[in-house]
């Protein structure tokens, strides 16, 4: 029987599998910074110290098209963060290695779908919105220049579609 992998966002479950099959400091660094702040994986591997307010928790990084954006920093990227840059200045791994990094902590927790760093943007996206983000803030965030970019983020399904509908259905 042959195996299905979707490219598709994680759901809740899958999320928490992925944390707990890292295995070292660095794997929880890379999986929990792309699942919190949806960054790019080159801007994950272009990533310095200087480029994060700790007093106003947020990163400022410049994406596509060398545009300025800010991105917001939860607790848990907080933490990865300021523990990795006590001793570095800036992120010393390659988006290559960010990426085998990724698809190795995703086969540890025998994921049923593709898993990259593009899968935990897009999850991030799905997250945010699910929990109450405003698209147009999120189209700031993810640093798109139209809304019907971030718009295709939208397009879930799963558990979410079926939380979603008992939420508004069943008031």
């Amino acid at each position: 029987m042959t195996q299905h992998y979707k490219r598709e966002p994680l759901e809740e479950d899958e999320m928490f599998l992925l944390k707990q099959a890292c295995k070292t400091f660095e794997e929880s660094l890379i999986i929990n910074v792309l699942l919190e702040t949806g960054m790019r994986v080159s801007e994950l591997a272009k990533l310095t110290k200087d480029q994060i307010s700790w007093q106003r928790d947020c990163i400022t990084t410049y994406g596509k098209g060398n545009k300025r954006r800010v991105i917001p920093v939860s607790s848990t990227t907080r933490f990865y963060l300021s523990e990795y840059f006590k001793e570095q200045a800036k992120i010393k791994y390659g988006e290559r290695w960010i990426q085998k990094t990724v698809k190795r902590v995703a086969e540890r927790a025998k994921l049923m779908k593709k898993v990259s760093p593009h899968v935990l943007r897009h999850t991030f996206a799905v997250c945010y919105l699910h929990k109450g983000g405003n698209v147009r803030a999120l189209q700031g965030i993810l640093g798109h220049s139209h809304i019907q970019t971030t718009d295709m983020y939208l397009n879930y399904s799963g558990i979410r579609v079926i939380d979603d509908f008992k939420r508004v259905w069943e008031q």
